[in-house]
């Protein structure tokens, strides 16, 4: 199951990770509509972009390798300290910071990098001021058989969660089937938000994984205008959005932590690289950029099929890589690549096949 920006950061907002945004909600609306038409799937994702890998910046690497392990089921794949010279992304620091890389090999789901903080680092997206209003890289998500029974296990373990399990439906015109489904959002000990869900309509697949949950897919990039995402991912990656679903339901909004009549939009760019952008409709927000010296999520993975012609789209549309190299993969300890910052602030490493 799959669960939305302004382009415009200034140099000191960059700096101090956090910049002021204002919607235009209330222009006047324009004479001429000025649609646009969702992309056929095949056509969608020209450079076979997947989600590889979700880093997390953790200060205690240890509780978040033990969480990962022992109440999501992943396991540890790797485990050492970075050398120097792997790559320059923003945060990234000095040799000898400690990482653990688990994985979930069955239900190939993407990795979890754990990156050791920095004393006395602070939030990517801080807790509770923060909210799906705030545009930035927002969570990872994935699946589990029982959404009792995993609540139950993360509960136990003291894992802080928004809610308990939230229902809510939608009818997707655009997938030709109907939505439903139960979520709930913990954090894991780096303060990274999560979502957790469950597919409960009757014509649901079956559960195919001998664990309790699927590992991590998914992510979620709000903001308050999503056609800056679109065009970014557009130019950078050549994803193209594929469908677009609208949420006004108490019980989703409880789920995300906004206000019960939050009213917003979500959908997919390209198809089976599992990136949702949504676009909330509020007055304001605080865009929280990404850095890998501050703790919880930090940076997404995608692997392409063409680094260099990756790199040749960026460049035509004037977007420019903010690091380059890449940190450790399991089975790649130098994999090569580089790092663009999105159109909300979040890191993306980008690492060949």
């Amino acid at each position: 199951m799959n669960r939305r920006e302004i382009l415009n950061f200034s140099a000191l907002a960059m700096a101090s990770g956090m910049t002021s945004l204002v919607s235009k909600a209330n222009a006047q609306p324009s004479e001429t509509g000025i649609g646009k038409v969702f992309t056929p799937i095949a056509d969608s994702n020209p450079l076979g972009c997947k989600i590889v890998t979700f880093t997390t910046v953790s200060p205690d690497v240890k509780a978040s390798i033990k969480f990962y392990r022992d109440v999501i089921g992943m396991s540890l794949a790797d485990e050492g300290t970075l050398p120097d010279g792997l790559t320059n992304a923003p945060g990234v620091g000095k040799k000898g910071r400690h990482y653990a890389i688990m994985n979930m090999p069955e239900t190939k789901s993407a990795e979890v990098r754990i990156l050791e903080a920095p004393k006395n680092a602070t939030a990517n997206r801080p807790r509770p001021t923060s909210g799906p209003n705030d545009p930035g890289l927002l969570v990872m998500e994935g699946g589990t058989r029982d959404p009792a029974e995993s609540y139950h296990k993360l509960a136990s373990a003291g894992t802080p969660m928004i809610s308990p399990p939230r229902y809510y439906w939608f009818r997707n015109t655009t997938w030709g089937r109907d939505v439903d489904v139960m979520s709930y959002a913990p954090f894991g000990p780096g303060g990274e938000q999560m979502f957790i869900t469950t597919e409960i309509n009757s014509d649901r697949h079956p559960w195919k994984y001998s664990g309790l949950h699927s590992g991590f897919f998914n992510t979620a990039v709000t903001s308050l205008d999503q056609r800056p995402l679109d065009a970014f991912f557009e130019n950078a990656f050549g994803l193209k959005r594929t469908s677009q679903m609208e949420c006004f339901q108490k019980n989703a909004n409880e789920l995300v932590g906004a206000p019960p009549d939050t009213y917003f939009l979500w959908g997919n760019v390209g198809s089976g690289v599992s990136i949702e952008v949504w676009e909330v409709k509020a007055a304001k927000g605080t865009t929280y950029p990404t850095s890998l010296d501050r703790t919880g999520l930090a940076m997404i993975t995608l692997r392409v099929n063409d680094v260099a012609k990756c790199r040749a789209m960026c460049a035509t549309a004037g977007i420019t890589p903010v690091g380059e190299g890449a940190l450790p993969l399991v089975g790649r300890a130098s994999p090569g690549g580089f790092t663009l910052r999105g159109a909300a602030g979040e890191l993306i490493e980008v690492v060949g096949a």
